[in-house]
Parts: C-alpha cells; sequence; structure tokens
C-alpha cells in the first residue's frame, strides 16, 4: 500500500534536515582569561558542515546578520576557519576587520595568487591565522603573514610541539595556539614550552586538584547558601553577613546599582534581605562564587553563568518538562554550579557535600539525572558542538533547534554583562 507526503511536509522536512547553529570554543590565555572563540557551523543532522565554504560563509552570516555579534562574542575576537582552495576575499570583506580572525587550514602548497591574496588582507587590516602547523616549506613560508599559528597536540607529541614552536619563533613574532589540549596539565605544558594561548576541552573538563583550600570568601558564602537552602531564618542569614564586612557591602551596593530599592531606603543588611528575597539572594551569591573569584573576573563565570541562564531557558521553553519558580530557580542553580569545581579545583562531591543543597540538585550536576539532569547534558552537547547529541536531547524535551539558538544567544548575552 502506498502513501502520499504533503508537499508542505516534505518542505518543512528538508528545510529541518538543513538548519544549522553555531557553536564556538573559547580559545583562552595564561590566566584563564578569553581572547576569542572560535566559530563552527553544524548542521542539525550531521555535525561540521560538509562543505568547508558553506560552513564558513553561514558562521559569519549567522554571527553579523541573523544574530547580534556581541551576544555571541561578548567583546571578543572571532576565528573562522577557512582553506586556501575555497576562499572568497570580497565576501570576507563584507565584515569588520578588528573581530574577524580568518584562520586557514592549507594542505597543499598554496598558489602565487592565494599569497597575493593574504597579502591584500593585511593591507586592509585583517589579522590572520594558520591552523593545524606542520614543519612543511610551505607552512614555514606562510609565516611571514600569520598573526596567530596552531599548533594541533592531537597527533604530535610534546617534543613535536617544542619543535613546531621554535621554527614559529625563528619567524618572528607570532602568537602560538596550542589546540586540542584536554587537560590542565598539558595546557601548564604548552605554556612552558612558549605556547601564548590554549583552546580544548580542558576549560570545561578540568583537572582537579585535591585538597585545595577554599578561600575566607567562599566559605562565607557557602554558609549563608547552606542557610538559604535550609530555610534559615532571616536573624542567621543577617549575622552571617555581618561577620563579613566585604560582603555585605557587595550586597548593599548590588541593591543599588541594580535598582532594586523601589525608591526605599536602605537603612540595614536585614531590610536588603527582604527586599531582595530569598531565591533571588541564592542566586546572587551564586554568580558571586565566579564573579569574585582570584581578585578579578573569571572567564568561568561567563561560561557558568552562559550555563545557569541556558538552563532556566531552556526549561522555560520546553513542553516536556515543568517551569513553576522553584524549577526554574533550581535549574538555574544546577547550569551554574556544575562548573565550580573547574574553579575551586575540589572535587565536585566535596563541594555538593558541603552545600547541602536537594538531592535532586546533586543528582543533577554528579549523575546528570532528573529533568535538570537533561538540561545539563544538553547544554554540554550544545558547547561542543555535538549536533546528533544536541539534535536526540532536543528531541526528548519537545524543544525545536530554533528556539535552542535563540536560548543560547539570550544566555550568552545576559551572561556577558556579568564579565
Amino acid at each position: 500500500m502506498s502513501s502520499t507526503i504533503d508537499p508542505q511536509t516534505q518542505d518543512a522536512a528538508a528545510a529541518a534536515s538543513q538548519e544549522e547553529f553555531i557553536a564556538r570554543q573559547a580559545i583562552l590565555g595564561r590566566q584563564g582569561e578569553i581572547i576569542g572563540y572560535e566559530l563552527y557551523a553544524r548542521e542539525e543532522q550531521g555535525g561540521p558542515m560538509d562543505d568547508p565554504f558553506l560552513a564558513s560563509a553561514r558562521v559569519l552570516i549567522k554571527a553579523f546578520s541573523q544574530f547580534s555579534v556581541e551576544q555571541l562574542l561578548g567583546g571578543k575576537l572571532a576565528f573562522v576557519n577557512f582553506t586556501n582552495s575555497l576562499f572568497d576575499e570580497k565576501s570576507l570583506g563584507l565584515f569588520p576587520a578588528h573581530r574577524i580572525i580568518p584562520e586557514f587550514t592549507i594542505t597543499e602548497a598554496p598558489s602565487a595568487e592565494f599569497l597575493a591574496t593574504l597579502g591584500a588582507l593585511r593591507r586592509q587590516g585583517y589579522r590572520l591565522a594558520l591552523d593545524r602547523f606542520q614543519d612543511t616549506p610551505w607552512h614555514v613560508d606562510l609565516l611571514s603573514f600569520m598573526d596567530f599559528v596552531k599548533v594541533d597536540l592531537y597527533s604530535a607529541e610534546l617534543s613535536q610541539v617544542q619543535a613546531q614552536i621554535r621554527t614559529i619563533r625563528r619567524s618572528g613574532d607570532k602568537a602560538i595556539v596550542a589546540t586540542r589540549v584536554e587537560t590542565q596539565g598539558v595546557a601548564r605544558h604548552c605554556y612552558e614550552a612558549g605556547v601564548n594561548f590554549t583552546q580544548g576541552y580542558y576549560f570545561m573538563r578540568p583537572e582537579i586538584i585535591a585538597g585545595k583550600r577554599i578561600a575566607a570568601n567562599h566559605l562565607s558564602i557557602f554558609r549563608l547558601l547552606n542557610l538559604l537552602g535550609e530555610n534559615g531564618p532571616v536573624a542567621e542569614i543577617e549575622q552571617a553577613f555581618q561577620k563579613d564586612p566585604g560582603l555585605s557591602y557587595q550586597l548593599l551596593r548590588y541593591m543599588n546599582s541594580a535598582g532594586l530599592t523601589r525608591g526605599q531606603e536602605i537603612d540595614s543588611i536585614r531590610r536588603a534581605l527582604i527586599l531582595l528575597g530569598r531565591q533571588p539572594l541564592q542566586r546572587w551569591l551564586t554568580l558571586l562564587l565566579f564573579a569574585g573569584h582570584g581578585g578579578r573576573s573569571s572567564p568561568l563565570l561567563t561560561m557558568a553563568a552562559t550555563r545557569g541562564r541556558l538552563a532556566e531557558q531552556l526549561r522555560q521553553k520546553s513542553p516536556a518538562i515543568s517551569a513553576d519558580s522553584v524549577q526554574m530557580h533550581q535549574s538555574f542553580l544546577v547550569g551554574m554550579l556544575s562548573l565550580l569545581d573547574a574553579m575551586l579545583g575540589v572535587p565536585m562531591a566535596d563541594i555538593l557535600g558541603d552545600l547541602h543543597l536537594p538531592p535532586q540538585v546533586d543528582a543533577a550536576i554528579l549523575q546528570h539525572e532528573g529533568e535538570n539532569g537533561a538540561l545539563l547534558r544538553l547544554i554540554e552537547a550544545i558547547e561542543q558542538g555535538d549536533a546528533p547529541g544536541t539534535l536526540a536531547l532536543a528531541g526528548s524535551l519537545g524543544l525545536e533547534m530554533a528556539d535552542i539558538n535563540q536560548c543560547y544567544l539570550n544566555a550568552m548575552a545576559w551572561a556577558a554583562v556579568l564579565d
């Protein structure tokens, strides 16, 4: 028995199968600061797009036309990959030289015409990057055009990388980026070898340093989060603030700068607590854990805040799970706290043992269980550009890719304000 398919349904299915989204991976400096993002185009059904030129074009169009570039980049540089055989300098010229770093993967000796194009791009103000540097004659010749040079750790021993770094350094002052860096230990070795920047999953899968002490200010925040989680009396919460003058000052400054006083005079910590409310205070303290790390704004704040906000928004959009205020708040906490071990260098189980959060929050973070665990798995798939994983998890939550894209960009824009 044959069946017919409505042409409109066919068109919709074809469009859905071709839908793509942008993934980004941070490029970090020695102090963990984000200097830029490599942007990738991903098709909904098949991971990286098969056509590299089309992928690069779609990244540029999406970043600068369909969405706010500030949402996507937060003021950082955008590294976009091209090849020497599939490159159109006139199309690239439509986009700002101070924000875009064209990154070239060169797999064959470049033509004289392509070298002339590189020179023209430099004269237009573009800074250029060479991806996957090898000690081939044409790669060495290309170094004079480059501002950034990437060395790939995936298929090279550290001794080979060190030899590549020496070759690059002989050509002048280039910024060297080590890519596919999987642990913080490898990142440290790269910096010791002379690398300027690193890129890889270690930022999201940090090395845990056992026994690291938690700073005094973090302990104060932990105590307050415990009191809030256990529904402690206002008097005890007020007393905890009074024992930390710096924290009290930050709360009052936040209340005033955020316009939360509603014209009322804040004459005490108690008054500030009553006006703010318990859940917003818990949220603010969680953000403060990251924002105050190391005496400066931590790049982990941006990622953690993006996770928190994205988890909250995805819950709100999903027709498959509840979106009441308590659940929304828990989703934010799960997303935000999921990187706390990276910041503190303490095993996550130990941190959660100290925080006394609801069991379902612990299970979501540690085992990725429950609704919030599913949201966290989805966020991790989005961050890693895992298109099949993203699609599967989105389907289980009843989410469309268009909704996920918009939630992700909104969350990044919200988090960028905190950085």
